[in-house]
């Protein structure tokens, strides 16, 4: 069972469950189900309790369905960590060897702009992992969940940056010690090939991307930052010269190709 391309079609159908419920209502009416008509050509009640059915019925779908996903989601987990405990190589050359090509999500935060994982962790263009809980671990560690991590899949890189709408694209590699996971890998040390802007503005979503911006963000526990953005030329215009940088600027700062 793919659950990652199962959580995607129930996430894809969340979407548009507005419309198709926009849609449900619309014949509901066209049959009279809000007009007092004598003869419908289908009973009001009918009607009525189909409505009640379809409010009722769809939401449980999608929550047995999210429930399936997730316990598919567990026993992959619990079967990679399974496989993790049988690790037992006397000599680092015994490990087998892939290449560990991927893609991941990243914010730009801070000044200067700073790639920042989503966890909040910020990095550079080429850096090593370190373990936040313990500081004797050299990630990634098979107990843990220190390490750098990347989806195999761009497919399923992409989809999670349409959830997460503020971050970017990251092409990577990742090198040394790693672990392989259903969606992708977890390793020591990564470095960041590109960083793949949207085409459209990330404020308006209609205008080609051309500038970035920073605005000050606040969050929970007192916290703030600057957080980048690429924005279109109509949409970067009430910004100050100081709180914007080019395409080309911002590749030089982050030290990385920009497409």
């Amino acid at each position: 069972m793919n659950y990652a391309r199962n959580r995607r079609s129930l996430i894809r159908l969340i979407r548009i469950y507005p419309l198709i419920a926009l849609g449900v209502l619309t014949l509901a009416y066209l049959l009279g189900a809000f007009s007092d008509q004598e003869d419908p050509l289908i009973s009001q009640n009918v009607i009525i309790t189909a409505l009640y059915l379809f409010v009722g019925v769809v939401p449980l779908v999608f929550i047995i369905g999210f429930i399936t996903v997730g316990r598919a989601s567990d026993k992959a987990g619990l079967k990679n960590s399974k496989s993790h405990s049988k690790l037992n190589y006397e000599h680092a050359f015994d490990l087998p060897s892939e290449r560990m090509h991927g893609y991941k999500l990243a914010m730009i935060s801070g000044r200067p702009p700073t790639l920042t994982g989503l966890t909040g962790d910020t990095y550079l263009s080429d850096a090593s992992a370190k373990c936040s809980i313990n500081k004797e671990h050299v990630p990634p560690v098979a107990d843990c969940e220190c390490g750098f991590y990347a989806y195999s899949d761009l497919t399923e890189a992409k989809f999670e940056g349409s959830i997460n709408p503020g971050a970017f694209l990251l092409d990577v590699d990742l090198y040394g010690v790693g672990f392989k996971y259903a969606r992708g890998y977890r390793a020591e040390t990564q470095v960041v090939n590109e960083l793949i802007t949207p085409r459209r503005c990330q404020f308006c979503r209609i205008l080609p991307a051309k500038v970035f911006v920073t605005t000050y963000k606040l969050g929970y526990d007192d916290t703030s930052w600057w957080q980048w953005q690429i924005r279109c030329v109509i949409c970067s215009s009430s910004f100050k010269q100081e709180d914007k940088l080019g395409v080309k600027e911002m590749s030089a700062r982050l030290k990385l190709l920009i497409s």
